[in-house]
């Protein structure tokens, strides 16, 4: 799945300049467009937020049985510990399915995407990602699917979550046409707030950083026209 033709040596060397690094057409073109397609026909994503200091994942069942003032009272909460730069709001299909194989009343499409689950996890990535950046303790990945649509964002923070042994962070964007004035920017930070720079969602592009760096995306305007897609998650190392 991974195209054969990156220069481990010269990106390692990039990356070791502020460990981040953007790889440009990570994977075999037909397979990115494959995983782009599956996402969006097929992946039931859930609705995950932050309500009350508390995580929360809704289906798409569960918010459609929500009474309007239901989600009025839920939608004021969540804006307002925006407004204070506390939570996010995001479509995703979480790690946590990675072990529970598709039965054949799901799609191909979807058969597929845990496919892409567990190749993300496997020696062919895991060995590159430690030869890039010389993080030779990963032993694994924690991929998700997110979908950013209008009103989405994910507010500043640094992805430190202590006994999770993160090491890594990673987005690989499998959105196509995306314009920057939508938002949805990959935004990194210096310590005091001070914006640094953004990076822009684009397809088969795989985005890595160091879980110490602080970063966001930025609020998706209404006017977005496509889904932000992408697989994030983080390589781990665990005993």
């Amino acid at each position: 799945m991974i195209n054969p033709d990156h220069d481990s040596a010269r990106l390692a060397k990039l990356f070791e300049v502020d460990k981040r690094l953007v790889i440009e057409n990570f994977l075999q073109g037909d397979v990115a467009d494959r995983i782009h397609n599956a996402c969006l026909d097929s992946v039931p994503f859930s609705i995950q937020y932050v309500l009350d200091g508390k995580y929360q994942s809704k289906s798409q069942q569960d918010m459609t049985k929500m009474d309007a003032q239901e989600k009025q009272v839920i939608n004021r909460k969540i804006l307002t510990d925006a407004s204070q730069g506390i939570g996010f709001l995001y479509g995703a299909y979480l790690n946590s399915r990675v072990s529970e194989d598709p039965d054949k009343t799901h799609s191909e499409g979807l058969r597929f995407l845990h496919d892409v689950f567990r190749y993300i996890g496997s020696e062919d990535v895991l060995g590159l990602i430690r030869e890039i950046t010389g993080k030779s303790d990963i032993t694994g990945a924690e991929p998700q699917y997110t979908r950013f649509t209008p009103g989405h964002f994910l507010t500043r923070h640094r992805d430190v979550v202590k006994g999770r042994g993160r090491r890594l962070a990673f987005v690989l964007g499998l959105t196509k046409g995306w314009h920057p004035d939508w938002g949805g920017l990959l935004q990194f930070y210096e310590e005091n707030g001070m914006p640094r720079d953004a990076w822009m969602p684009r397809f088969n592009v795989l985005s890595i950083f160091d879980v110490s760096h602080i970063h966001a995306v930025t609020y998706v305007a209404p006017f977005a026209r496509t889904p932000r897609l992408s697989l994030t998650g983080w390589f781990v190392a665990k005993a």
